[in-house]
């Protein structure tokens, strides 16, 4: 059959398994050290238990440090290729992938790659008043737990100049696997 490789489910499972122990070690440690540690502290959405909780402490989080009504929070994307500086109200995700579009100079195009990633994603809430106007038309995209897309976790907004993202089925996946 040529010279195709084929990985094993087992073994990726494993390695997978083992990047979610990592990051949690990564996490205790940090939990340990305090809460700016914690707020510094890159995560991997796909090797979360909840990906939703995440989404839900964050904003917990800005709301409580801010003085803020959970309601007033709304959530800002933006995508970067590597690791940005973050504020109090900002959190960094890393090894999200998005299907069937790519991001660069700022927006979303359509691909006819399958699956692009997205390097480093910073997420902000922003009081609705204090949010950045962008220019331009934005899309929202499910974000889902895996490619089954049974899981929905969240959605985000980004700038684009194009259409159809829907009627190919752009989303945004926290990890690859099913």
């Amino acid at each position: 059959h040529g010279n195709k490789l084929v990985i094993p489910k087992q073994w990726y499972q494993r390695r997978v398994r083992a990047e979610r122990i990592r990051q949690l070690h990564k996490i205790v440690a940090a939990a340990q050290k305090g809460q700016t540690a914690l707020k510094e502290l890159t995560v991997w959405l796909g090797g979360l238990f909840s990906q939703e909780a995440y989404f839900t402490a964050t904003r917990q989080s800005v709301a409580q440090c801010k003085g803020y009504s959970l309601e007033e929070l709304k959530l800002q994307v933006s995508v970067h290729s590597s690791a940005v500086d973050l504020d109090s109200s900002s959190f960094g995700m890393s090894g999200l992938k998005l299907m069937g579009a790519v991001h660069a100079n700022g927006k979303l195009a359509i691909t006819e790659d399958i699956m692009t990633d997205l390097v480093y994603t910073k997420i902000s809430w922003v009081r609705d008043q204090d949010m950045e106007k962008r220019s331009g038309k934005q899309i929202t995209l499910p974000v889902y737990l895996n490619n089954t897309r049974t899981t929905l976790v969240e959605t985000l907004k980004f700038c684009t100049d194009q259409d159809k993202f829907y009627e190919r089925g752009v989303a945004i996946l926290c990890t690859p696997l099913s």
